[in-house]
C-alpha cells in the first residue's frame, strides 16, 4: 500500500512538473500567489504558527501589518512551489536570466574565497527561493549541497535527478560529516542549511529576539578546516527576478582562550544575527510557517533529567 502511495505521489509530481514547463511564467506565477491566498485565508495551514512567530519577531507591529506580511509569505512561497515545478525544465540562459549577484562586490566575495583554496560554508536559510539560489552558484562554482532525503524514495529520486542536472552535487546527512570534511579539502564550497529547530542536540543563541536550538554542525566545520562562511540570500524583485547578496564571515578574531563550546557558540550567533538581519529587511521572505523555537532550553533540561 505504502508503495502504491508513493508511486501515485511521484506520478502526480511528474505531471505537475511537465504542466509547470509548458506554462507562461507569469500565468504560472499568478497561480503561485492564487494558491498562496488560498492557503492562508481558507486552508490556514500553518496560520497561526506563523503569525505568533511574527508577533514574537516584531512586538512592536499592529496585528493588520504583521497580517499582510503573513498574507505576503504565504505569496511568496506560493510562487517558489511555482517556481521550483519548473527548474527540472528550466535552460542555463533562462536561469542566468532568473538570478543575479546584486552587484560585482557580491560576486567578488566568492571569487576571493574560491582563490583562498580553504572551500567556505555557504549558509542560507529557508529564505526567498533558496533552490533558484543554489541552481545558480553550483554553475559557477565547485558547489556540494548537504541533502536531507525524502520519505518517498520515487519523488527523492525526481530530485536528485533534477539537482544533478542542474550541477548540484549532494552529500547525504547520514555521512555529512566525511563528506563535508572531504569537499573542503578539496576546495569546494558546501552548502547548508541550517536554520531549522535542531532539537536538544542544538545550541541555544538568540535570534529574532528568543532562544533558538541551532544546529552545531556550520560552526564545528569552520573549526575544524579554517574556511569561512559564505552567507548568501536570494530576494525576489518585483519583476519575478533574484538577487544575490554576500556575505563573507571570517573567525580568525575569535579568542584563542575560548573552549570550543565557546567558540562553536560565537561563530552560530554570528551567522544567525546575518541571517535576522536579512530577514527584519525582507520578513515575507522567510518560512515563518516552521515551529523554530519549539526546543527551549528548560525543554532540553527536563528531558535530560529524566533520562
Amino acid at each position: 500500500m505504502r508503495k502504491l502511495k508513493h508511486l501515485l505521489e511521484y506520478f502526480g509530481l511528474l505531471l505537475l512538473v511537465q504542466i509547470a514547463a509548458v506554462v507562461p511564467r507569469r500565468i504560472l506565477l499568478a497561480f503561485g500567489v492564487g494558491l498562496g491566498r488560498f492557503t492562508f485565508s481558507i486552508l490556514r495551514i500553518r496560520r497561526r504558527v506563523a503569525l505568533e512567530n511574527l508577533q514574537h519577531a516584531f512586538p512592536e507591529m499592529p496585528r493588520a501589518e504583521l497580517q499582510a506580511i503573513a498574507r505576503s509569505n504565504y505569496e511568496n512561497f506560493g510562487r517558489m512551489m511555482m517556481e521550483y515545478l519548473r527548474l527540472p525544465k528550466l535552460s542555463a540562459p533562462e536561469l542566468d536570466q532568473l538570478v543575479r549577484f546584486r552587484d560585482s562586490g557580491h560576486e567578488q566575495l566568492w571569487q576571493q574565497a574560491l582563490a583562498e583554496g580553504r572551500g567556505a560554508i555557504c549558509m542560507t536559510g529557508h529564505f526567498g527561493n533558496w533552490e533558484y539560489l543554489g541552481a545558480m552558484v553550483a554553475r559557477r562554482f565547485p558547489m556540494v549541497f548537504l541533502y536531507q532525503a525524502q520519505n518517498n524514495p520515487y519523488a527523492d529520486q525526481l530530485i536528485r535527478r533534477t539537482r544533478e542536472q542542474m550541477h548540484m552535487a549532494s552529500i547525504p546527512r547520514g555521512s555529512a560529516i566525511k563528506g563535508i570534511l572531504k569537499a573542503l579539502r578539496e576546495k569546494k564550497f558546501v552548502a547548508i542549511l541550517a536554520d531549522q529547530d535542531a532539537g536538544q542536540s542544538g545550541i541555544f543563541v538568540d535570534f529574532l529576539g528568543r532562544s533558538a536550538a541551532t544546529a552545531r554542525g556550520p560552526a564545528a566545520f569552520v573549526l575544524r578546516s579554517g574556511a569561512p562562511i559564505l552567507f548568501v540570500v536570494a530576494i525576489r524583485q518585483a519583476d519575478g527576478t533574484h538577487v544575490i547578496e554576500s556575505e563573507c564571515l571570517r573567525f580568525d578574531d575569535l579568542a584563542e582562550n575560548l573552549s570550543e563550546e565557546e567558540k562553536i557558540y560565537e561563530i552560530t550567533a554570528r551567522w544567525s544575527k546575518v541571517l535576522e538581519n536579512y530577514i527584519r529587511r525582507y520578513p515575507d521572505h522567510w518560512f515563518w510557517m516552521h515551529r523554530r523555537w519549539k526546543t527551549q532550553p528548560f525543554t532540553a533540561r527536563a528531558v535530560n533529567s529524566e533520562a
